[in-house]
């Protein structure tokens, strides 16, 4: 995950015609997706196919400008919106969650906005998607010993819950704060660059995006290429003279089509792929790959088990896959199967205990767990 972190204020993307820009439209105007009365957090079936969640951890700071920022312009930001379609997925230690309500009332007077119109953004479109991990859920003996002499430099900043969730998870800290950037990402930045981070969310949202579209693209041909096989293993079964009889006719067809319709035909094919290419595929893997970029660099496995206590170990490695989950809430058992091999104990009961003492993680349904839990939700 390494790699330049400059970052680089954009203007919103045009790729393929302004069909992202049509597609963000509207996902700011989607209902906003609420935890259910158990606190599981949704998700959609179909999201489980489109590969790992892509994290961010905002910091106080930045959420209280965010949701200036959407009461000023009566619309979602980049943000929200991004995280409502399932694009992003936002973690913050309860801390940042409870110094922005304490003090709601005073940023709205002190931005000119109404109070009621400050506090309805934050807790009808902004608590609902943030998943609240407790401070002393993720302790710091999961954190390497250079992890740990970072984290130590901010002494006790109030910032340091947020810093070891970002270097747990792994995920993108979006903070302002120039001492809690470097103790996430070990390099520094200087203010001008710090507030430049709305591009990074962008092309977050324009991957999560651009990734159903692959899917689309992708998955509908390979269904209808499998769909057609099964057809003919069944008639064959059913009838090999009849499989024999249509295999013969589409010979025959196939014989007497000219050499300027396959032309027309491989030539068709070939626009149409390298049209995908230019203006779905390489945007795609373009625009996760700076995401990516900005997540910070952790440690190997393979590092952590020599300078880590294994059970600290199995709690961060089961933080980091957890949090990533697409299909929900689950299982000890299946995450435990998901788990790559990080040359530890890591059986199902191992995992389970794992999950069970530490407070980062939550349980909405019997034997169903998640990181986090919605801001407010007993635990």
């Amino acid at each position: 995950m390494g790699g330049s972190r400059k970052l680089v204020n954009e203007s919103p993307r045009v790729v393929g015609g302004g069909v992202l820009s049509d597609i963000h439209a509207k996902n700011a105007q989607l209902p906003i997706r609420r935890p259910d009365q158990c606190g599981a957090f949704p998700t959609w079936w179909i999201e489980g196919l489109f590969g790992e969640s892509l994290l961010v951890v905002p910091d106080a700071n930045v959420l209280r400008n965010d949701i200036v920022r959407a009461c000023r312009k009566n619309q979602r930001t980049v943000l929200i919106t991004a995280a409502n379609a399932g694009s992003l997925r936002l973690f913050c230690a309860e801390h940042v969650l409870e110094e922005v309500s304490r003090h709601a009332k005073e940023w709205a007077n002190q931005t000119d906005i109404p109070h009621q119109t400050y506090v309805a953004r934050w807790t009808d479109e902004y608590l609902p998607l943030i998943r609240t991990v407790d401070a002393n859920g993720l302790p710091l003996s999961i954190l390497s010993p250079i992890e740990l002499e970072r984290v130590a430099s901010l002494g006790d900043s109030k910032d340091v819950p947020s810093v070891v969730l970002s270097l747990a998870l792994g995920a993108f800290f979006l903070t302002e704060d120039r001492r809690a950037w470097e103790a996430v990402y070990g390099t520094g930045a200087n203010n001008e660059e710090l507030r430049k981070w709305l591009s990074v969310l962008m092309d977050g949202g324009d991957a999560g995006e651009l990734g159903k579209l692959v899917f689309v693209t992708t998955a509908l041909p390979t269904a209808g290429i499998i769909s057609l096989w099964k057809l003919s293993r069944w008639v064959f079964q059913q009838s090999p003279w009849t499989f024999a009889a249509l295999g013969a006719g589409l010979f025959l067809l196939a014989a007497q089509t000219s050499r300027e319709t396959y032309r027309r035909i491989g030539s068709g094919l070939t626009e149409a792929i390298s049209g995908l290419n230019e203006h779905l595929y390489s945007p795609y893997h373009e625009a996760l790959e700076r995401f990516r970029r900005m997540a910070p660099d952790i440690p190997s496995w393979e590092v952590l088990r020599g300078t880590n206590d294994r059970r600290a170990i199995l709690a961060r490695a089961s933080a980091y896959h957890l949090a990533r989950s697409r299909t929900g809430a689950i299982s000890a058992h299946e995450l435990a199967r998901a788990l790559p091999d990080v040359g530890i104990g890591q059986g199902t009961q191992l995992v389970r205990e794992t999950l069970q003492n530490h407070g980062c993680f939550h349980q909405p349904y019997a034997g169903r767990w998640q990181v986090g839990n919605p801001y407010g939700h007993p635990k």
